[in-house]
């Protein structure tokens, strides 16, 4: 069986995962987003992810340790590792500290403001070409634009799950308040979609203000959204 899914949130995968196995089907391979699953009994593994310092490869260590453990390193996709132990040797958990624990999800957020950086610079250089008069220009601009989104969000997420896990490493609750994504990006996001279905309505002088006007709340909100997530 084949399932198609995206997911930039880890835990909410492995739970995922569990999920179908606890249904009887056993994660197998995955490419692009397509899981392969094979038929296995109810609850027979027990998944996990973990995140590697190389892109599609683990230490010779690592594969020593992961095989003591009698842990089957499924795939490899990216930095991520998908894990599986089966169920009746049992408990598998990864990190049994909280100061590991606090370090594996910093590095998910290191990766994912790299990726926000890189989306950035792509979304600038769609906004140049939307300005020099390439429509697809404007329409992959308002495409990154979301994918920004989707990694500010992560990055905010995995700074919530840290600032949670140094909450429970200090024994001090936090009264703190929750940061949010700013609503300047939707906002801006929603102004430049518009402008693209209706830009044959306006003028240039008008058209292109507008866009500008548009990105500029983008850039804003993105860089608000950062701040709160430090």
């Amino acid at each position: 069986m084949i399932r198609f899914r995206l997911y930039y949130d880890k835990d909410k995968e492995t739970e995922w995962l569990n999920d179908m196995v606890s249904e009887g089907w056993a994660m197998k391979g995955f490419f692009f987003g397509f899981y392969k699953f094979e038929k296995c009994e109810k609850g027979e593994y027990i998944y996990q992810i973990d995140f590697g310092d190389t892109l599609y490869s683990v230490s010779d260590e690592y594969r020593e340790l992961m095989n003591d453990l009698g842990v089957e390193i499924v795939t490899l996709w990216g930095y991520w590792i998908i894990l599986r132990k089966r169920a009746a040797d049992g408990p598998f958990e990864l990190y049994t500290d909280i100061e590991s624990e606090i370090e594996h999800y910093k590095k998910i957020r290191r990766m994912f403001k790299v990726v926000t950086i890189i989306e950035l610079i792509g979304l600038w250089v769609e906004i140049f070409c939307g300005l020099e008069g390439n429509s697809f220009g404007w329409a992959f601009a308002a495409l990154i634009a979301a994918l920004v989104i989707v990694s500010v969000n992560a990055v905010y997420r995995t700074n919530m799950i840290i600032a949670a896990l140094e909450e429970k490493k200090s024994g001090i609750e936090s009264d703190k308040k929750k940061s949010v994504v700013s609503v300047l990006i939707p906002i801006g996001l929603l102004i430049s979609s518009c402008m693209i279905l209706i830009e044959d309505l306006f003028p240039p002088f008008i058209d292109y203000p507008i866009r500008i006007f548009a990105i500029i709340m983008m850039a804003v909100g993105i860089v608000q959204t950062l701040r709160q997530s430090r």
